[in-house]
């Protein structure tokens, strides 16, 4: 069980974030529509999707309290049938529970941009769907979650060109159904890798000390040997790090050299998505090889720098 829940630290064995530290964000609702909405993410710190989150609240200046997820026990979360995170409850006159990165994302876009629909209203749009997998196992499913669902005015001055719209769905459902899943193969890579990430979740994660310990050592170890399935799984080279490199270029040749984002002047979802997955690997090997042996560096510069001058 230790094992297990140290895996889902990491957003199913997808990667981990170094963070600076901890902060409980009051309720302020300054920037917001109507002035009252209150959100509150339950997450693990290592997972790729909870950051994704992170990162685009913060970028919009939105204030949110942080209740960290101890991932064997979950007690923080017992409130709620769905058990996976980030989980972002918000309450904008009613209490509201939103589920899975992309639509607590497009979600909470849609209502800072629509003044006309309410949040629940909005939520709505993105029913979950129950799907059988291959294996027989059932997967939860959310529809629409890389649209915004705005009325034609708005799409217009949110997106005035088609394309522009095309493409920033196109790489947000990229950074979620590729680029996460080279995190893990990539920071477990080798034994010392594996145990140096989780020195990084025990730290940056809810652990009491026996599991930090056991979780830190022991799954350490275990993790080594999953990646390896996980490189098996998605068909990735024998050196897995050229994945995380030909991935990587090409998000900035997507990107291209005129544009400072793909959101142009400012980041857009597809920005803050792709940003969020890649940060989890601060203070690793990983990311280090990443930032020497790609054309990263620039853009991801510009987006730290972008986030700390809107961040709450």
């Amino acid at each position: 069980r230790l094992l297990l829940g140290a895996a889902f630290a990491l957003g199913g064995g997808a990667g981990l974030y170094q963070v600076a530290r901890q902060r409980l964000r009051e309720h302020s609702a300054a920037e917001l529509p109507d002035g009252n909405l209150q959100l509150t993410l339950y997450q693990y710190k290592t997972c790729p999707f909870c950051s994704k989150v992170r990162a685009f609240l913060d970028y919009h200046g939105l204030p949110y309290e942080i209740v960290e997820v101890n991932p064997i026990m979950r007690k923080e979360i017992k409130f709620s049938s769905y058990r996976k995170v980030p989980i972002l409850l918000a309450n904008a006159g009613s209490p509201l529970q939103l589920n899975d990165s992309s639509v607590i994302i497009s979600a909470i876009k849609t209502y800072l941009i629509s003044k006309r629909k309410s949040l629940e209203e909005i939520v709505s749009f993105y029913p979950p769907m129950k799907n059988i997998s291959e294996k027989g196992k059932e997967t939860l499913e959310y529809g629409n979650k890389y649209w915004l669902m705005l009325d034609e005015k708005e799409t217009k001055r949110i997106y005035p060109v088609k394309e522009v719209r095309v493409e920033e769905m196109k790489w947000r459902k990229w950074a979620d159904d590729w680029l996460v899943h080279l995190i893990s193969p990539n920071v477990y890579r080798t034994p010392r890798e594996a145990l140096a990430s989780f020195d990084y979740i025990v730290q940056e994660g809810k652990f009491g000390t026996v599991e930090g310990f056991f979780a830190k050592y022991l799954g350490a170890l275990a993790m080594f040997f999953i990646s390896k399935r996980l490189k098996k799984r998605h068909n990735l080279q024998d050196n897995v790090r050229e994945d995380l490199y030909e991935a990587v270029n090409e998000w900035v040749k997507a990107v291209g050299k005129h544009r400072l984002f793909m959101g142009g002047s400012q980041p857009n979802l597809a920005d803050l998505a792709v940003y969020g997955v890649l940060r989890v690997m601060e203070g690793l090997e990983a990311f280090d090889d990443m930032m020497v042996n790609t054309k990263i560096q620039p853009w991801y510069q510009r987006m730290e720098e972008v986030i700390q001058k809107t961040e709450f």
